[in-house]
């Protein structure tokens, strides 16, 4: 499906989200296809939302593609991550490899990425894909350089006009475990300037956290990429410094906000906070309008054993007015 004028994710500007909708279903890790409609339907039913990122597996959808492009919402965009994909292979792989051969493998697999995007917007009919999220690894052995020529060639591709992001991840840090363990994003900056491309950035407020062991810090990452000039979106989502429900101390497992009266259903071991966010987004307007970013977004994830639609989607509503209020303040 061709287009003639490339369609961004949703302006923060006008109060509207990306919702990373996977991380709190109810059917992501075991199917339930009755489930994951209510689900649906309860995020289309939310004002401020109007996109929702997918995950990129090696196909559209963990379990069942044709559901997807039947039931994906008439009103929504999507941002397509290839995070969970890169991740199966991230130890050799990976668009930022000096490896020839493995930088290949990765373009090949971006490439199947690519066919994923084009058929989503053909059978649905619309230019649904608005950007499409790619990754700086492999763990610990990425160059700029390497990424540069890697997103030179990807960009020559016709992605049905969305616009291509690096996600900035944690990087790989010496004597630190990483989760992600990829590029620093000084380099992922320089290796987008090289690349001479309209390729941009986006962050995860989570994955940040990880990276620099801390909330506080976070707020200053955002203002490097903001005053780079190449930050499209933030996606806030949660990590913790201990062991709780969602698992070990600076797991990337989508952390809710920290729990409070105004997110009763959030995470007490997250350093997610509003205060922080509102920090965050006062990092990115500081080097202008012009350089701020043109989407934000929520994904927190469901750590309990058990839980309705309803509790989740009520989670995921309190994470967006959270971001709301933090944009006011």
């Amino acid at each position: 499906m061709s287009t003639s004028s490339t369609q961004h994710a949703p302006t923060a500007k006008t109060t509207s989200y990306v919702v990373g909708a996977y991380a709190a279903s109810p059917a992501h890790g075991t199917w339930h296809p009755d489930l994951e409609e209510e689900f649906y339907s309860g995020l289309a039913a939310m004002p401020r939302v109007n996109a929702l990122e997918i995950p990129w597996l090696g196909r559209l959808h963990p379990h069942d593609d044709r559901w997807l492009l039947t039931h994906f919402p008439s009103r929504f965009t999507a941002v397509v991550t290839g995070i969970g994909n890169v991740m199966s292979t991230a130890d050799e792989l990976g668009l930022a490899s000096p490896d020839e051969d493995a930088r290949n493998k990765a373009l090949a697999t971006t490439k199947k990425l690519l066919g994923d995007v084009r058929r989503f917007n053909d059978e649905v009919g619309r230019q649904v894909v608005s950007a499409v999220e790619l990754h700086s690894a492999p763990r610990g052995t990425g160059t700029a350089d390497a990424l540069a020529a890697s997103l030179a060639e990807v960009a020559t591709w016709d992605w049905d006009g969305a616009q291509l992001l690096v996600e900035h991840c944690d990087a790989f840090i010496s004597g630190q475990t990483p989760e992600k363990g990829f590029l620093r994003l000084e380099d992922e900056i320089a290796a987008i300037r090289s690349s001479g491309t309209p390729v941009k950035i986006s962050m995860n407020w989570g994955r940040c956290a990880i990276e620099l062991r801390g909330g506080d810090q976070v707020a200053d990452q955002v203002g490097e990429a903001a005053a780079s000039g190449l930050l499209d979106g933030i996606i806030f989502s949660g990590a913790a410094d201990r062991e709780g429900e969602a698992g070990y101390a600076w797991i990337d497992a989508h952390h809710a906000f920290q729990r409070s009266p105004q997110h009763q259903l959030g995470d007490p071991t997250s350093l997610l906070t509003e205060e922080r966010v509102a920090d965050a987004l006062r990092a990115a307007r500081s080097a202008g309008d012009a350089n701020a970013p043109q989407w934000l977004g929520v994904k927190v994830g469901w750590a309990h054993p058990a839980g309705t639609v309803a509790e989740r989607l009520q989670m995921v509503a309190d994470a967006l007015a959270g971001v709301e209020r933090a944009e006011r303040s």
